[in-house]
């Protein structure tokens, strides 16, 4: 049996230094990258909370508060104000909304869905002069980037954007 010489330090070990060298590197530069998926997950960039999760346009009617990042088949919820004033309230979101979120359910639900050249329009009553608050429970079916549309009571669209997570 060979055995190791015997080092300046007294051990007699063989070792493999360049490649011990160039392990550190590779870890060093893991602890990193795990270090800033960390934080993006924090900061909500990963679709399950914080404060990057959630986008909210706001227009003279209403609001809409829509998921910035979302999971690919997970539930999620669209929420949207709608001024007070008025019996009829509208909703119109685009048809790519449709292509890939499903609208799980709608709470209050509305009186009536019909499609629009604008897409989609929700129509709801409310007897009060109180603004009508919305929830629409979403299940993304694709993963992907989805851009769409939204107005609320017939106002000019705005533009949104949703990365869906695999």
């Amino acid at each position: 049996m060979v055995q190791p010489p015997v080092r300046d330090d007294g051990l007699q070990i063989e070792e493999h230094r360049t490649f011990q060298e160039s392990f550190w590197r590779a870890e060093r530069v893991s602890w990193v990258i795990f270090g800033l998926t960390l934080i993006a997950a924090l900061l909500g960039v990963t679709g399950s909370g914080g404060m990057l999760e959630r986008q909210i346009i706001t227009v003279a009617d209403g609001s809409v508060d829509v998921p910035r990042f979302s999971r690919w088949e997970a539930s999620d919820v669209l929420q949207a104000t709608l001024a007070g004033g008025g019996s009829e309230r509208r909703l119109t979101l685009s048809p790519e909304f449709f292509r890939t979120f499903q609208v799980e359910d709608i709470d209050p639900p509305p009186i009536a869905a019909e499609g629009g050249a604008d897409g989609l329009v929700y129509r709801f009553r409310a007897a009060s002069a109180q603004p009508l608050v919305l929830t629409l429970h979403l299940r993304a079916q694709y993963p992907g980037i989805v851009s769409f549309r939204a107005s609320v009571n017939d106002g000019p669209a705005q533009a949104l954007r949703t990365i869906v997570w695999p």
